[in-house]
């Protein structure tokens, strides 16, 4: 019997171990899923920076490119913005 109560004893032990084990999981996991999102949350705002900054960029281009004296570069510029609207009024017709 003595024998038996000393197992039973050792299983419950290796229960609260695993039970507590499962509760620091589980913290942990709550932790990273706050730190997760903080993180999606970070890359769509400089992810949305970066969009901002290229169209800018493509702005400055443009105007700089149309300002020039090279009417060719000017003419193959004006020709890119038109692809791109044609590109974009396909989309929105799908």
């Amino acid at each position: 019997m003595d024998e038996l109560s000393l197992i039973v004893e050792g299983i419950m032990n290796k229960v609260r171990k695993l039970t507590e084990r499962n509760r620091q999981l589980k913290e942990k996991i709550y932790r990273l899923d706050g730190e997760k999102l903080m993180l999606e949350n970070d890359l769509a705002a400089k992810s949305e920076r970066i969009s901002q900054l290229e169209n800018d960029l493509i702005s400055h281009q443009s105007a700089s490119v149309l300002e020039g004296k090279d009417p060719f570069k000017a003419k193959q510029k004006i020709e890119e913005l038109l692809r791109e609207i044609e590109k974009c009024q396909v989309l929105l017709n799908r």
